[in-house]
This record gives structure tokens, sequence and C-alpha cells, in this order.
């Protein structure tokens, strides 16, 4: 979904609040000329004054926490749990989405019968306490909890759980005021790179959470952020960050992508903390980690290990067979490890196995009745990470073979390795000889420290 940065309410890591010194106060920022005008076409009423003061309150909250501050004051609107829904409803693109869901259904990470729109209604729905707008730069805060915040008296030093969740959108606020949020959400990017990025949208906010945390106990946050030890084991110890009924019961490519943004977001964005502060974190907001493999090994981020072009030909034997380009995309490391969970029952996500991902490209291909056959190229970024990665796909396939139309084919050259799925028996040959092609192109693998 673009247009929106959907807030999902945050119950993750806790720390217990202790006193601390109360922040210095910051100037309020002028009020935009265009706030007015910003909400007047958005469903939902204006805040009553007791809110507004409660978000100007917390609005100083996220500047003393992130270091930065407002350009202008965050107009923000009252909506109602149905109308939040009917706000996610209407985001939802009915021909992307089913797009989308072909596309998912193809690999075996959706079921072919799963009424995907009206999952993430129910999923997000669930979860919405309130989102940042970015086209809009508008704030949106849930009938109950604004009402909440207009009763509370607590200061900065004692926030509540709903309004922690509000300093987390309103560090989105910022991100868009101050580190360019709104013209990088609208960038065009693969599968991969839009979860790469939402890891540095999310993880920034939810660092700050933890650095206003922490900072009540009186500790600075570079106290835990020169740790990643330990924050990566207080993240292990911690439930999901986004939970509930619906939530629970969803898809793993549905869920764990969303908690990545949180969790494996939160550790990229404490790592460049730890090493540069709140500017490592900026820079990354400019220069955003182009995989998910960037973004879920920061070292490599750092020493700006890219990705393997990867490029699958046309194919023209699949076309005179009546097949035609449904959707091509990457999945990168993360997705990638989600599917090769498929072949392990006891696990979700495949770390081990997707680990080493040096670059990859999936077509999905339709013919005239309409069922599916995928045509996936990889790389790794050396020959053992290859074979651990075909033994991982092959146990894939294995478990997919009662379901699946045609045998599915699995075979590797080097350090690429090739993935068919209900692909046609005479059909492979051609794109076994693409595929030796793109192999025998990749360059050595490069040293790793």
């Amino acid at each position: 979904m673009r247009g929106a940065t959907l807030a999902l309410a945050l119950a993750g890591v806790t720390i217990s609040c202790g006193p601390a010194p109360r922040p210095t106060p910051l100037e309020r920022p002028v009020a935009d000329a265009g706030v007015e005008a910003a909400q007047a076409d958005v469903p939902g009423r204006a805040p009553t004054p007791a809110e507004t003061r409660a978000i100007r309150r917390l609005m100083r909250v996220a500047e003393s926490i992130r270091s930065l501050r407002f350009a202008s004051e965050v107009p923000f609107r009252v909506q109602d749990r149905e109308v939040i829904t009917q706000f996610v409803r209407e985001q939802i693109d009915a021909e992307e989405l089913e797009r989308a869901r072909i596309f998912y259904v193809a690999i075996g990470l959706l079921e072919p019968d799963l009424a995907v729109d009206e999952l993430i209604v129910r999923v997000l729905g669930e979860q919405i306490v309130g989102y940042y707008d970015p086209e809009r730069s508008l704030l949106v805060v849930r009938e109950d909890v604004a009402m909440e915040l207009g009763r509370s008296a607590r200061s900065a030093r004692a926030l509540g759980e709903a309004e922690m969740v509000i300093v987390h959108e309103l560090v989105h606020a910022l991100q868009d005021q101050r580190l360019g949020l709104g013209a990088q959400y609208r960038a065009e990017r693969t599968i991969d790179g839009s979860n790469a990025f939402a890891m540095v949208v999310e993880g920034d906010a939810t660092l700050a959470m933890i650095g206003h945390m922490i900072g009540l106990e009186g500790q600075p946050l570079a106290a835990l952020t020169r740790n990643t030890a330990r924050m990566r084991s207080m993240i292990r110890d911690s439930p999901d960050p986004v939970r509930g009924q619906e939530m629970e019961s969803a898809p793993a490519i549905v869920r764990l992508p969303l908690v990545a943004r949180y969790l494996d977001g939160l550790v990229f964005c404490a790592t460049l903390h730890g090493e540069r502060g709140w500017s490592g974190v900026d820079e990354a907001h400019r220069r955003p980690p182009v995989s998910t493999e960037q973004a879920l090994h920061p070292e490599r981020y750092a020493a700006g290990e890219r990705p393997d072009d990867v490029v699958i030909g046309e194919l023209p034997e699949l076309a005179a067979a009546g097949l035609t380009p449904h959707e091509e995309d990457t999945l990168g490391e993360l997705e990638l490890g989600i599917w090769l969970g498929l072949g392990d029952p006891g696990r979700e996500r495949d770390e081990v196995g997707a680990d080493g991902w040096g670059g990859d490209r999936l077509r999905v291909y339709r013919d005239a009745e309409g069922a599916t056959s995928v045509v996936w190229f990889t790389s790794w970024d050396d020959e053992a990470e290859a074979r651990e990665a075909e033994a991982a796909a092959r146990r894939v396939v294995a478990a997919r073979a009662g379901a699946a139309r045609a045998p599915g084919h699995v075979e590797r050259r080097g350090r690429a390795v090739l993935v068919l799925l209900d692909l046609a028996t005479a059909l492979k040959e051609p794109v076994r000889r693409a595929f030796d092609a793109f192999a025998t192109s990749l360059p050595p693998a490069p040293p790793r420290d």
C-alpha cells in the first residue's frame, strides 16, 4: 500500500521507567498556515483544545528523543475505528493487490482461496492506534486514544503505552519534515527494497521510543546501542511488537515482514546509532539500504555490499508455448528466507539458508487458463552459500510436490541457484540454458572478512 505509513500498535520491548531529569523544553513550532486546509477534507473531527495540548506536549517529547525539531506544527485529525478501517480499505488498489496475490500464491506463500484484501483490513484494523500520512503530512489518532490523551495529566516523564505509540508516529512526522520521508516513500522499489526502507523508517521510530524509556532510568541511549549483543538479546526475549488474534493467524509472508520492520529495523538503526549517534540514522534515510541483506546485516550496509544484477531474459520458447509474464520482482534475503522456511515445518523463516543471498529475480508466468509457472534466478555470496541454499530450496520443492502441477526443479551452477515451479518439463531446457549463461556471467565471489 502507498500513500500512508500505517502505524501498528507497539507492545514490544518493556523497560521499567524510573525518575530522570526533565528534558530541556523545546520551543513550540509555529503553526503552519496550511494546517486547517490539510484537515478540511479528511473524515473525522478536529481535536479538542485539551487533545491539541497533549499532542503538542508529545511533539516536544519526540523532538527531545530524536534530536530533531519540527519545522511546523503537525496537523492531526481524530477518527473512530470504523473510519480508520475504511481508510485502510481505500488504500487498497484492488488490481495491484490481485497481481500480488497471484504472485505469492504461485510460489506457495499464500493459499489460493485466501481473501487478501479482507485479511489486510482485519489485521491493520486490529492494530492501528494512529498513523502518520506522509501524503497529507497529517497525523490521525483513534477516537478513544485521543480522548485518553485529552484526559491525561501525565508529564513527558511518564507516558502511557498509547502516548508512546503517538510519539512513534510523531517521529515519522519528523522524518517527513526533516529527512524527506514523503519523497522517499514515493520512490519505486522492488519488494526487497521496500522492505529494507520500511526497516529504516520503523526501526528509527522504535529506537526513539526505547531511547525515551531508558532515558527515564537515567541511561543514555548510546549505552545500549554501543552494545549490539545486549540489544539483540533484549529483542529476542521480548514479545512480537505487533500482536493480536488476526495478526497471529495471518500467513508468515504477511506477518513476518511487518515484524521485521520493527525488530530487525530496530537492530539496524541501533547499530548506526551506536557508531555515529542519530546522525548515522539520519544518513540511512538519505541513503537507504538497497536490500534487506544490508538492513539485516548492518556491517554489509556500512561496507556498501550491493546485490548482483540478476536479469532473466525474454525466454521466447515460453512465450511460444502460450505463457505470458504476469509479474517479476526481487524478494531479497528477508522474503526468500520465509519461502525457504516452507521446507521446514518447525520454523517459518530459514534465516540460515537465506544468509549469503547475493541477488535474485523471480518471474511468474500465466497461461491462457490462468495457471502459473515460476522461473527464479538467484545468486549467492560463494559456492558454499549456494550449496546451502540449493539444499534448502530442494526441501521446499519436495514439501510442495503433492500440490504441484509439474515437478519442481532446483539446480546450482557455481554460486547461482535456479528454481522452477509448475513449469512443463518440455520448457525447462531453454530456461536452464538461459540460467547457465547467467551463472557463467557472474563475477567471482568477492572476498568477505
